[in-house]
């Protein structure tokens, strides 16, 4: 509480001099461009000190009430007509009072007095002189609330962004526990001597998705760690049923990825390309990292037979889960290009990874 208090003393105090600092700049200047034509530096400064108030009652008004009522909810009929009402005021008050008053003190000889005070070359000059402080200081605030409502925008939209990274990064732990849990039932119905190690494996994932990958990013290197870990998990499952090749090539060890992003594509990968109706079935993994440029691709085979869903239905949560990450973390970024052919699936994805590595690195 007492932090916030002092925040809003100091923000207060910041305010109050940016309006001291912005009307000395308003008599200073006036001064030296009035004063220049006569040498009457003193006269001029007198004046615009004296007529300083209805100049400083318009910006005021405006700024602290006809802005935030009117204008920034774009209620813009009541703001013009209040606004011109306004303008004429003081525009009024400020001829009267050089009329009445400086046109005696500082111009007695000239008798601009005669002039009616209703003259209207002479109000639409005071006219000016009200409101170009008026203008001037619109301008700023409007560029000041323009700025803020970006960078709240910005603020809310990047708050949003993480929010939604957050629930698809949720999205695919239940998605692959539910697969793998699949994967272990089976093994248990055939009773096989591999199903404490598949249970082992899973709890390193587990471990792995609940604790090691809540970074924003982790490193390529640390990604096909995992995705290795999920192969083995899979192959005690299939075992010689199955082909599985793996290749990386990787110039890097410290060039970063969001975590999880490559796993719905192997799991793609196993859901159909293990089919128990294909001699051959086989799975194809290869990564290769140069330059901060990842290209990764997954092919597998696919029985002629099998029943044909398309990868973008709405059971493919893991790749629709995965395309939208990649929309997120890499706009025009990336390239992903899926293929189905009667007996195979082909996933390339390239993905342009300096950018977020420039703000990993520096951020």
């Amino acid at each position: 509480m007492h932090i916030n208090m002092i925040e809003r003393i100091l923000s207060s105090q910041n305010r109050i001099t940016y309006h001291i600092l912005f009307w000395l700049g308003y008599i200073l200047f006036y001064t030296v461009l009035w004063g220049s034509y006569e040498d009457n530096y003193w006269d001029q400064f007198q004046q615009l000190l004296f007529l300083l108030p209805w100049k400083i009652i318009p910006t005021y008004i405006t700024l602290y009430y006809l802005m935030p009522k009117y204008l920034y909810p774009k209620k813009m009929v009541p703001y013009i007509v209040l606004s011109i009402f306004l303008a004429l005021s003081m525009a009024l008050i400020d001829r009267y009072m050089n009329w009445r008053y400086l046109y005696h003190w500082f111009y007695p000889e000239e008798e601009h007095w005669k002039t009616p005070v209703l003259y209207l070359p002479k109000v639409l000059n005071s006219l000016i002189a009200v409101y170009t402080p008026v203008f001037v200081a619109m301008a700023i605030k409007l560029q000041r609330f323009f700025y803020q409502k970006e960078q709240i925008n910005k603020a809310l939209e990047k708050e949003k962004m993480e929010t939604e990274l957050k629930f698809l990064k949720a999205q695919i732990h239940p998605h692959f526990l539910f697969n793998t849990l699949n994967s272990i039932y089976a093994l248990s119905l055939e009773k096989s001597s591999k199903t404490p190690d598949a249970v082992l494996g899973l709890s390193k994932f587990l471990d792995y998705m609940l604790y090691e990958c809540n970074d924003r990013f982790i490193t390529v290197e640390k990604e096909w760690e995992e995705l290795m870990n999920l192969v083995a998990l899979e192959q005690l499952r299939y075992g010689d049923k199955l082909t599985i090749s793996t290749h990386i090539e990787n110039d890097s060890s410290e060039t970063f990825i969001p975590p999880l992003l490559l796993l719905p594509f192997v799991e793609n990968a196993f859901k159909h390309g293990a089919d128990t109706l294909i001699d051959d079935s086989y799975i194809s993994i290869d990564l290769k990292l140069k330059n901060q440029q990842l290209h990764f691709v997954v092919e597998n085979s696919k029985s002629s037979t099998q029943e044909t869903t398309g990868l973008d239905t709405d059971k493919n949560i893991g790749l629709k889960n995965v395309k939208r990450r990649l929309m997120l973390f890499f706009p025009e970024k990336h390239q992903l290009n899926i293929q189905e052919e009667p007996d195979r699936f082909l996933v390339s994805l390239e993905i342009d990874l300096s950018e977020i590595n420039s703000q990993t690195t520096y951020g």
